[in-house]
């Protein structure tokens, strides 16, 4: 039976089965899913992130300015009591329209709390507090004026502000000395009432200020363990996203590089593809092979379409230049065996042509039975046959020496018992296809079977001396 009918038959019995695998399609989407869940956890994280460091970067505008406000207030009230405490002291008016201004026009204490308000709700207790403060600094300012407004009494001028002059001398100080009035002026800006006043005003500055640094201390606690916690968990989804893009390269490299580089290499070397990788590598492999087995069934029907040998049935030389040609363009890995039958001039002459010619198809079909299919054997000259294994390399030598050997054996008990029949076999491998050295080297293994004494199979070997 030909190769091509048993590839025919063969791939009749085997069923076509059916491609599973991954789907690069679908593990594309998969991937681009993934990828775009965790950038939008990102996206909220970062969000949140931001808003943490927005929200602690207005507690530390809080706290600057609550700080500056109490100190405004504090330095206010001070310079006040300064301008008060020299002015009846003095009895410059310098002092008198200095303080006027501040409590008319410069205003630092209406404007402290005017700038805190704008950074504090009325449920902060620093905000409560200095408006304590401001209440404890408007008793001050009372007290002050009415000191001044004695000082005057005591200068005995009519040059007085307004606003002072506004101001009624209670009838305790109206009928007094000025000596008396003069020590109670000063005991008003000098003594103890006053100096609690004034105690308590700067104790609720300094308790302000304290209340907000324990505010902001407890706000930016309360932010910075959040952005931790916010920053830990971007950098796990980062990971995470590192991992996706990682395993998302080795699943391509894994289904797809890879395959694509053995198909290319398998195509280079003419052989079929093997069916790996994704879903689509693997229809493509099949399609491919597919093409392949047509493509070899159509080159082993042309070739036997071309001419066989007469006598034994199997390639005669013209074939089987032809094959040494394809293989040589193929540049894959063959064995050439150079085949010659032992003792056939004895043969022709004992036995007559009838004989040789028995001989010689017997040998044909012995040789054509041990090698396989997808073997070409042929033959060449008289008693001269040749073989290709393709596919074959150097590793196959002990299964090449044991089917020589089978083929001897054989050939002892041919048909019409013709002796003594058998063969000497040169053998060379090649990697890249067919040569005319390859054919040299099988030619010198040959050579030295026969020196042997004939019967008998070797295998060229480098330090053997081929004929040029």
């Amino acid at each position: 039976m030909e190769k091509s009918s048993l590839l025919q038959t063969n791939q009749e019995k085997e069923p076509k089965r059916s491609v599973t695998g991954i789907n690069i399609q679908f593990l594309n989407i998969f991937f681009i899913v993934i990828t775009a869940i965790v950038f939008c956890f990102i996206l909220v994280i970062s969000n949140t992130v931001n808003n943490r460091f927005h929200a602690v970067e207005n507690a530390i505008d809080k706290f600057i300015t609550c700080e500056q406000s109490s100190e405004l207030i504090k330095e206010s009230a001070n310079y006040l009591t300064d301008q008060a405490r020299l002015f009846v002291v003095t009895h410059k008016t310098d002092y008198v329209e200095a303080y006027l201004e501040e409590i008319n026009i410069t205003k630092r204490q209406q404007k402290a709390l005017e700038e805190l308000e704008k950074v504090c709700s009325e449920k902060d207790l620093a905000l409560q507090r200095l408006k304590i403060a401001m209440e404890q600094g408007q008793s001050l300012i009372t007290m002050e004026l009415y000191a001044i407004r004695l000082a005057y009494k005591v200068i005995g001028t009519d040059e007085i502000p307004e606003q002072i002059r506004a101001i009624p001398i209670r009838a305790l100080d109206e009928n007094l000395p000025k000596e008396k009035l003069q020590e109670s002026t000063v005991n008003n800006l000098f003594g103890e009432g006053y100096l609690i006043y004034k105690t308590r005003i700067n104790e609720n500055c300094r308790l302000t200020i304290a209340a907000i640094e324990q505010q902001i201390k407890d706000e930016l606690n309360v932010n910075s363990n959040e952005l931790g916690s916010n920053i830990n968990r971007l950098r796990l989804l980062f990971l995470a996203l590192l991992i996706v893009n990682i395993l998302l390269f080795i699943a391509f490299a894994y289904l797809i590089i890879l395959p694509l580089e053995k198909f290319k290499t398998s195509i280079e070397k003419d052989e079929r593809l093997n069916v790996i990788g994704s879903l689509e590598c693997k229809h493509l492999a099949e399609s491919y092979n597919e093409i392949y087995e047509l493509k070899a069934q159509n080159e082993r029907s042309l070739l036997k379409k071309a001419e066989y040998d007469a006598l034994t049935g199997i390639l005669n030389r013209r074939a089987f230049d032809q094959v040494c040609k394809n293989s040589s363009e193929k540049k894959q890995a063959i064995a050439l065996l150079l085949i010659d039958m032992d003792n056939f001039k004895y043969i022709n002459d004992n036995y007559g042509h009838a004989g040789g010619d028995t001989a010689l198809k017997e040998l044909a079909r012995i040789l054509t039975e041990t090698f396989r299919t997808d073997d070409y054997v042929a033959r060449i000259g008289g008693d001269e046959f040749a073989a290709i294994l393709p596919q074959c390399s150097k590793s196959a030598t002990s299964i090449i020496k044991q089917k020589i050997l089978s083929v001897n054996e054989k050939l002892v008990n041919i048909k019409d018992n013709i002796k003594p029949v058998s063969v000497s076999v040169g053998v060379a491998f090649s990697d890249d296809g067919f040569t005319e050295d390859l054919f040299k080297r099988a030619d010198k293994a040959l050579y030295i079977v026969k020196e042997k004494g004939k019967r008998g199979c070797e295998v060229y070997e480098d330090n053997y001396v081929t004929e040029e």
